[in-house]
C-alpha cells in the first residue's frame, strides 16, 4: 500500500507475484478508530500460465524466468502434472539428470546453461507434432535441501488435440 494513502485516497495494495494459492476473497475496511467508514470486497483469481504450441512445431518453451544468483546447491525440477506427476527434466549438483526423468521426457528436454545465475529456469521440449499427451498442467519447483524456493504452474495446449483442456481446474 502507498505510504500516502491517507492523504491521496488511493488504498490500492500490491500484491508481487502472486501465486494460486493466494485466489480468495479479500476485504478492505477503514476506519477511523471508532467505526468503519468504508469497506470494499475484491475477489483476485490467479491463473495458471497458458502456452500453446502450433501443430508442426518442433519444439516449445516453457517459460520461468526469475531472480538470478539461486544457490549453487538448488535443485530444479519440471514435472507434468495431469493426471499424475512424472518428471519431465532434473537438474542438480550443477548439470542436468536424465536418469531421474520420465523415460517419455529423455531426450526430449533441455535448459540453459548457467541458469542458476541468470535465474532463467525455462524449458525447451522437444514437441514434433504435438500431442495430446504434451498437453496439460506443468510445474516447476526450486529446492535447496526440503526448502522450496520458487514454483511456477503453467499449462500446455497442443493445436492437435480435438477439444481444448481447462486453463484452470479446481482441487
Amino acid at each position: 500500500m502507498r505510504s500516502d494513502a491517507l492523504d491521496t485516497g488511493d488504498f490500492s495494495l500490491t500484491l508481487g507475484k502472486p501465486t494460486k494459492t493466494e485466489s480468495s476473497n479479500y476485504t478492505c475496511s477503514i476506519s477511523d478508530g471508532r467505526e468503519e467508514l468504508r469497506v470494499t470486497d475484491i475477489q483476485l483469481q490467479v491463473k495458471d500460465c497458458l502456452v500453446e504450441v502450433k501443430e508442426g512445431e518442433e519444439s516449445v518453451q516453457l517459460p520461468f524466468k526469475t531472480t538470478g544468483n539461486l544457490p549453487e546447491n538448488a535443485t530444479v525440477e519440471w514435472e507434468y502434472c495431469e493426471p499424475e506427476c512424472r518428471k519431465v527434466h532434473v537438474y542438480e549438483n550443477g548439470s542436468d539428470q536424465p536418469d531421474k526423468q520420465d523415460e517419455k521426457y529423455r531426450g526430449r528436454t533441455s535448459m540453459n546453461e548457467d541458469l542458476l545465475k541468470t535465474g532463467d529456469l525455462s524449458l525447451t521440449l522437444k514437441v514434433k507434432d504435438p500431442t495430446d499427451g504434451d498437453s496439460g498442467r506443468y510445474r516447476c519447483e526450486v529446492k535447496r535441501g526440503c526448502k522450496l524456493l520458487r514454483r511456477k504452474m503453467l499449462f500446455l495446449k497442443g493445436t492437435s488435440g480435438t477439444e481444448a483442456a481447462p486453463l484452470i481446474r479446481l482441487l
